[in-house]
C-alpha cells in the first residue's frame, strides 16, 4: 500500500511514515504547501493523506505503543529525497525517554520516534500542523512500528499530546509561533477534543 503526491516532477511514490502518511514540500507553489512569516521562524505546512480520528479508542486502535515521558534534547533531521536527489520531505528523529507504558511492549528505556516536522534556526516545516516536541514538557506519544529502527507518531498531531502545556493552541491564521499545533482553526476544534479525552484517559493513570 502505498500513496502518490504530485509534484512539479509528476506523480511520486514514496514509502513514508509506514505507509500511513506521504507529504511532498514544494520548491514551486502549490495548495498542498503552504509558508507564512509567523513570529520570528517562516512556517511551511505541507498537507498529507492520513486517517482522521474521532475518538481515542480509535486512536489507541491504531496505536502500538502508547507511552508517557519526555524528548531527551537529542534530536536528529531525518530528510526524504526524489530520484533527483531533492529533498520533498522534512522531518526529524528525536530521542524519548520513556516514564511510563500505557500499551505494548518496549525494552528499552530511550527510543527513537520519527516526527513529521523539522526545525532549524530560520524556518519551521511542518505536515499537518504537527509540532516538534520540547525537552522541558511531559508528553503522551501514540506510537507506531517502522522498519527504521523508530517509532512513527500515528495521525500526524493526532499522536501527541503535551500534558503541561498553557500555551494557547494557535491557528496558521495567527501570528504566533508559540504554539502546540500549527492546525487551521477548524482543525483545533477536533485537534482540542481529542486532547480532553487523552488527557482524561491517561495523564494520571
Amino acid at each position: 500500500m502505498s500513496f502518490k503526491y504530485v509534484s512539479k516532477y509528476g506523480l511520486i511514490p514514496l514509502f513514508f511514515f509506514a505507509c500511513i502518511a506521504y507529504v511532498i514540500f514544494f520548491i514551486t507553489n502549490s495548495e498542498n504547501h503552504h509558508a507564512k512569516a509567523m513570529g520570528s521562524k517562516k512556517i511551511h505546512s505541507a498537507h498529507a493523506d492520513y486517517p482522521v480520528l474521532s475518538t481515542v479508542t480509535e486512536l489507541t486502535y491504531k496505536a502500538d505503543l502508547i507511552v508517557t515521558g519526555m524528548f531527551t534534547g537529542n534530536r536528529v533531521p531525518k530528510f526524504y529525497t526524489d530520484e533527483n536527489g531533492e529533498i520533498i520531505v522534512r522531518a526529524s528523529t528525536s530521542e524519548f525517554e520513556i516514564q511510563k507504558v500505557h500499551k505494548g511492549v518496549v525494552y528499552d528505556k530511550i527510543i527513537s520516534v520519527i516526527e513529521p516536522a523539522y526545525e532549524d534556526n530560520n524556518e519551521i516545516y511542518t505536515i499537518e500542523g504537527y509540532k516538534l516536541m520540547n525537552k522541558f514538557d511531559k508528553f503522551i506519544l501514540f506510537l507506531g512500528n517502522t522498519d527504521e529502527g523508530a517509532y512513527r507518531i500515528v495521525g500526524m498531531y493526532q499522536g501527541q499530546y503535551n500534558t503541561n502545556s498553557t500555551i494557547k493552541i494557535n491557528s496558521m491564521d495567527g501570528n504566533n509561533d508559540e504554539t502546540e499545533y500549527f492546525g487551521s482553526q477548524s482543525e483545533i476544534k477536533h485537534y482540542k477534543r481529542l486532547k480532553e479525552q487523552v488527557l482524561e484517559l491517561f495523564k494520571n493513570n
